[in-house]
Parts: structure tokens; C-alpha cells; sequence
């Protein structure tokens, strides 16, 4: 208590002061819920102190101790009263009464945490111990992590007098709020507020650890989760459970056949029930599903301990979600593109200052846009345009505020915005759904997008808008002046929430000159279609991503092929040929001796297939400099080699930086550029024997 400031109770604590100080307050019952770490027992501590505060007398029980008798929970007030008051029982005086009295004595905050077996006392706090307290001031302010039984809010004596009070994670100005006097940089407080995702535990310890004597030699990153998940997995009682949660922390919601499907031996009946009764664990229409916060908890702890086992149970969830794809309604569809997406995150660098994949922010409801919306937007493009960013080279720069204004007083359907918790706009995108009534407007500022659609236009122009399939992406700002969240943050959000969008069937065209921001379309599954000249005669790559009929098949495969490791499935499998012929660890010797044929030659892998060292430099470097995708390898993934064994004019550390990455990232991106590499390069070889 006193080394933590106590944020984010605004609610709770009001309603509890109104109780102490409204004399006419009768007995009352609070239902404190949440999982595990979000703050039950600080508030019940918070609590406490305000009684004391106030002159009003609390009491302490903890249902870890053994409530599940009336006896048990009847002897633990008696002893309470005792320690905390100097109240003891005459040696004649039966136990009910004697603390029905006590308790009618004074006003009396009863608190108890860790109340998850209170089911037990139902019958006999019902109707025996409750009755009693009718005529007095008596608040049972109970903590658990599911809230009070359903006969609690049904009662019909006291479901009048109960409240609920789920508890939720921190926002962000709640959390900046809790690190303001922690002494800790801005810059570490930026990263803690982004990864901590507002739950108040993961927070707590992140700032210990940091502030702690051995805060450097330790990986608090690692740490944290590790903690964390233990703490959540305490709540499963068998190793079977265990299985259960780390596989169904990736997956949206499963019910158990699929999750079945995703663990080597299925689950027992009743093990899947008892799933249901955790804090953590949602029953929902689509199955059961873990709350966001612990399922991204319980990933990172599982990849941090054993990294190849869950790649490989990742891939089998990215193939069984594929699968499903196609039979599920369209809200279903989307929420597993945003689950695939949350999977695939952490493979997306944060390869330029447009965006940070490594936040987890969430956005706030998806709401149409509303002409007050566009006061912000223009504000958010004033100033991207004063940073050059984010904008497309098809359009005029002066243009592109009168473009705005177009699309919202015409065709305000094409744009899409990110929005916080309140509903304020944080990053939007715009741009034209292609059909008979928008297509002059587009080829009015952006005439350059003839050349991109070419025989297609003809056909746009005589297109109805109910058939309008296609969004012509024009522009795209984030306010890039907000407190609380980075430039970057809010771009990798908005892209992630559009990909979302994208995935309800509808097809998305843009062109870009940014190498950077071609690098990281083509990372998320874009498709590049050819080149095309833009304003003042700039070269631009047009892009596509068609999520029309199957089209979502496709770019699965290729999410799939890009996060498959040695660990995981072969990159791309051919017909009886299951394996590489060329091993990562082999394209890896071969890249660090290409400028030394001699001694590339004596590598087994080239006695193995008799290439020749020229050969093989020559096929390399080809290979690199191609403008074109060879799939598997990524125009990123080909930028790290060149980077890291042609140029080889930077240390390791050095790289990640100028990648925007980690050394750990980079690690990884590099381990699966070699993998890609080596399979085109087989490929590639074999094709010229």
C-alpha cells in the first residue's frame, strides 16, 4: 500500500463512501470480480483503510482460511473481533447471537476476499446468519474472481440490496497516471504502458523489477509472464488443464472438438467443464474462450519455455483456423482474422516509424464515421502532411484536404476509423469503393489510378454501387500529437483494424513509393501488381489484397508460410517432397563463405548436390536483387541478408537497431530469411540442372 499509489477505483470507492457516510444505510452486499491480478484485494485493502478513515469499524476475512462451514465463518468474525476490537464472547453466549449482536452494535464493514466457495454458505447465510442483520448497518464487500453466485442476484430478500463491481484493466491514462512518480525514464514508461496492457499485476512487477537493485540483470520481459502465467495456471487443477489453456490461448474460441484437435491427447469430458469455472475462461456462442490479457500472457510464457513446441502448435492453430474460415457466419470471420492477426504480430517489426507492432493496444468500438469526426481527421492529416506521411503519390499534396472533404460529404463509407475507449478518433484511413458514381471523383485526384485498374475502369464506370466490391485506399493519418500513444502504435493498429475490416470479402487497392512501407505490405500478405507513375512523375508499386471469394485462402497460406520455422512444417511443401534440401543451418554457411568459392566448395551441402562455389554466389545474389517476390522470401527478409552478409558493415546489435527490432526479433526474421532463401535457392538450382 504504501509503496504503490492506488489508481483506477473511481467507481468502487465512491459507492463506498456514499455507504459509510449515508446514515440511513442498511445492510448491503458488494460483489467485487475479476481475474486474478487486476486489483480484488488492493481494493479490499483500499477499503479497509477508508473505514478507518471514516471511524467505521472493518473486519478481515479471507476465504482461503477455510470458510465453507458456518462454523468455520462464524469463528473467524468471533476471532477477528477479538484480535482487531477487544470483543469477546461470554463463555455461556451461543455464537449466532452473540455475533448478530456485535454486528448490530455499530456500523461494520465486513470484507472478505478469496470468497469463491461462498456457494457453500448459501442455505445457511440465507436463512440464518442474513435475517439477523436486517436492522443493522452491515456491508459485505465479498471478492472473487467469477462475483457472487446467480442466487445472489436472484434472491428475492436481497438481490435489492447487492451491487456489482466487475473490475477492469487500466487505461492508458491510468497507467501513465500510476508510472508519473515511479522515477522510471519516459522512454521505459512508454514501453511498460504498451506492453503491460493495463492489467494492474503485470504492471506492479514490471515497475518492481525495474526499480530493484538487480534491475539490470534481469530479463523483466521474461519475468513477468512467467510470473503471471503461473499465477493464472494455480487456478487449473490437473496438468491436463494445463495443456488445455496454453492451447486454447491460441485460438478466438473453441469448443471441445477443436480444441481437441490442437492438443496430442484429447481432453477428458469433465476436464473441459471445469475449464469453464476459471476466472479467466469465457463460455461463449463460439465456445469457450480466454480473456485477452492471460491468453496473451500465457503465449509468451509458452513460447519463452519451450519455442519450438509452440511454433509448431501456433502453425496446427493457423491451418485449423484457416479451415474453419469458410464455414463460420461473417462475424465469426472476422474475429479469426483479428486472432490470426494477434498471432502473426509479433513477426511484424516495427520496420519504419510508420509503425510498432510489439504494442498489444486494443481499439475501441468499431463506429461508423460522423461528420463531427472530420474536424479531427483533417487535424490528423495537417500534420502528417507537414511530416510527409502516410500519403498516397497518386494525389496532388495541396489536394488532399479538399479529397477529404469530398469523400465525406460523398461516399463517407470509405472511411474507416480507430477509435479509443471514449469513442474519439485516433488513426482513420480513406479512400473510394469503386463503382458508377465514385470513379469520376477518383480519376479527378488521383488520375494515375487508369494506369493502375487498366481495362477494369471501363467496366467500374458502369457498375452499380450495391456491387461495389473494391476500396481504392487514398489517404491515412494518425494523430500523431496524442499523450498517450506513439505515431507508430496508432499506424500499426489502424492497419491491423483494416486488415480485419478487409477480411469480410472486399478487396483493397493502394500504391506506394516508400520502399519501407512496401517492405511491410508485402509482410502482410500483399500482393504486388506492377508499377505505376504517380504525381510529378514518382514510380509507385501498386499493391492488392483480395479477400473476395477464396482469396483468403491464399493469404493465409502465405501468413503460414512466413512464421514456419525448422520446428513447424516445411515453407512450402511439393509434391513428394517433404523436406528442404537445403537445411537452414547449411544456407547459413553457405551465405557466410559466397565471397570465397575455395571454401564454399568444401561445404558437404555442395558436394552433396556438385554445385560449384560461382554457381551458387551467382544464384544467391541473383536471387537478392530480383525486384520481384520469389515466395517464401520477403522483401524484408531479403533486405536482412543484404544487410547482414553482403554490406557486413554493422554488428548484430547494430542491424536490429536500423531494422527497428530487438536483437531477438532480429534474430528470429534473420533464422527465417535463411530458411526462405534456402528454399528458393533449391529451387532455383535444381530448375538449371
Amino acid at each position: 500500500m504504501a509503496r504503490h499509489r492506488i489508481i483506477g477505483f473511481d467507481r468502487e470507492m465512491m459507492s463506498f463512501t456514499d455507504w459509510l457516510t449515508d446514515a440511513r444505510a442498511k445492510t448491503s452486499i458488494f460483489s467485487i470480480s475479476g481475474i486474478g491480478g487486476i486489483g480484488k484485494t488492493t481494493l479490499l485493502l483500499q477499503m479497509a483503510r477508508t473505514a478507518r478513515q471514516f471511524s467505521v469499524r472493518s473486519l478481515w476475512l479471507d476465504g482461503r482460511g477455510g470458510l465453507t462451514t458456518s462454523g468455520a465463518f462464524l469463528a473467524s468474525l468471533e476471532m477477528s473481533l477479538a484480535t482487531e476490537y477487544g470483543r469477546t464472547r461470554d463463555r455461556d453466549a451461543a455464537l449466532l447471537p452473540y455475533i448478530a449482536s456485535e454486528l448490530s452494535l455499530e456500523p461494520t464493514v465486513l470484507l472478505i476476499d478469496n470468497c469463491e466457495e461462498i456457494e457453500r454458505l448459501e442455505g445457511w447465510l440465507f436463512s440464518s446468519f442474513l435475517p439477523e442483520l436486517k436492522s443493522a448497518r452491515v456491508l459485505f464487500v465479498c471478492a472473487s474472481r467469477n462475483g457472487l453466485p446467480l442466487k445472489w442476484q436472484t434472491n428475492p430478500e436481497w438481490k435489492s440490496q447487492l451491487r456489482r463491481f466487475p473490475l477492469r484493466l487500466f487505461t492508458r491514462e491510468e497507467v501513465y497516471d500510476y508510472l508519473a512518480s515511479s522515477g522510471l525514464t519516459v522512454e521505459l514508461q512508454r514501453e511498460i504502458a504498451e506492453k503491460t496492457d493495463g492489467h494492474p499485476l503485470s504492471l506492479a512487477l514490471t515497475v518492481d523489477m525495474l526499480l530493484s537493485e538487480s534491475a539490470e540483470e534481469r530479463d523483466v520481459w521474461r519475468e513477468v509472464p512467467a510470473v503471471l502465467s503461473a499465477e493464472f495456471l494455480r487456478e487449473a487443477a490437473s496438468p491436463s488443464l494445463y495443456r488445455a489453456l496454453t492451447a486454447l490461448s491460441l485460438l478466438p474460441a473453441a469448443d471441445e472438438a477443436l480444441l481437441n484437435r490442437l492438443l496430442d491427447e484429447p481432453l477428458e469430458r469433465a476436464d473441459y467443464y471445469q475449464l469453464t469455472a476459471l476466472s479467466f475462461v469465457r463460455d461463449t456462442l463460439d465456445g469457450i474462450s480466454l480473456h485477452q490479457v492471460v491468453a496473451r500472457i500465457l503465449r509468451e510464457d509458452f513460447a519463452r519455455r519451450t519455442p519450438e513446441q509452440f511454433e509448431a502448435v501456433r502453425h496446427r492453430a493457423f491451418v485449423l483456423l484457416a479451415e474453419r474460415f469458410h464455414s463460420v457466419d461473417h462475424r465469426m470471420q472476422m474475429r479469426l482474422s483479428a486472432h490470426i492477426l494477434e498471432l502473426y504480430r509479433e513477426f511484424l517489426p516495427s520496420a519504419h516509424a510508420y509503425v510498432n507492432f510489439s504494442s498489444s493496444l486494443k481499439p475501441g468500438e468499431q463506429k461508423p464515421f460522423q461528420q463531427e469526426d472530420l474536424p479531427d481527421l483533417q487535424r490528423f492529416m495537417k500534420a502528417s502532411i507537414l511530416g510527409s506521411d502516410w500519403q498516397s503519390e497518386l494525389v496532388e499534396p495541396a489536394d488532399y484536404p479538399a479529397l477529404l472533404d469530398g469523400i465525406a460529404a460523398q461516399f463517407p463509407e470509405g472511411i474507416f476509423i480507430v477509435r479509443d475507449e471514449k469513442e474519439v478518433p485516433l488513426a482513420f484511413c480513406t479512400g473510394l469503393w469503386l463503382h458508377a458514381l465514385s470513379m469520376p471523383l477518383l480519376e479527378r485526384y488521383a488520375p494515375g489510378c487508369r494506369q493502375m485498374l487498366g481495362e477494369e475502369a471501363s467496366s467500374l464506370h458502369q457498375l452499380p454501387p450495391e456491387a461495389a466490391d473494391t476500396i481504392f485506399v487514398l489517404l491515412s493519418a494518425v494523430n500523431s500529437e496524442h499523450s498517450l500513444y506513439r505515431p507508430e502504435e496508432l499506424g500499426a493498429l489502424l492497419m491491423q483494424q483494416w486488415l480485419v475490416h478487409m477480411t469480410r470479402g472486399l478487396r483493397g487497392i493502394l500504391a506506394a513509393a516508400d520502399p519501407q512501407l512496401n517492405t511491410l505490405l508485402s509482410v502482410l500478405g500483399f500482393q504486388a501488381c506492377g508499377k505505376v507513375t504517380g504525381f510529378a512523375g514518382i514510380e509507385l508499386t501498386t499493391w492488392e489484397l483480395d479477400f473476395r471469394q477464396s482469396a483468403f485462402d491464399q493469404w493465409i497460406q502465405r501468413i503460414i508460410r512466413q512464421t514456419e520455422t525448422a520446428a513447424a512444417q516445411p515453407a512450402l511443401p511439393r509434391e513428394n517432397d517433404h523436406r528442404l534440401s537445403i537445411e537452414r543451418s547449411e544456407m547459413k554457411q553457405m551465405l557466410e563463405w559466397m565471397f570465397e568459392p575455395h571454401k564454399l566448395e568444401e561445404l558437404p551441402v555442395m558436394r552433396r548436390f556438385r554445385w560449384s562455389g560461382m554457381q551458387v554466389r551467382t544464384a544467391i545474389q541473383e536471387i537478392l536483387a530480383e525486384a520481384h517476390q520469389a515466395g517464401p522470401l520477403t522483401a524484408m527478409e531479403k533486405e536482412i541478408l543484404i544487410a547482414g552478409y553482403l554490406r557486413k558493415d554493422r554488428n548484430k546489435s547494430e542491424l536490429a537497431a536500423s531494422f527497428h527490432m530487438s536483437r531477438a526479433t532480429f534474430y528470429r526474421h534473420m533464422r527465417l530469411a535463411e530458411q526462405h532463401l534456402a528454399y528458393v535457392l533449391d529451387d532455383r538450382l535444381r530448375s538449371r540442372i
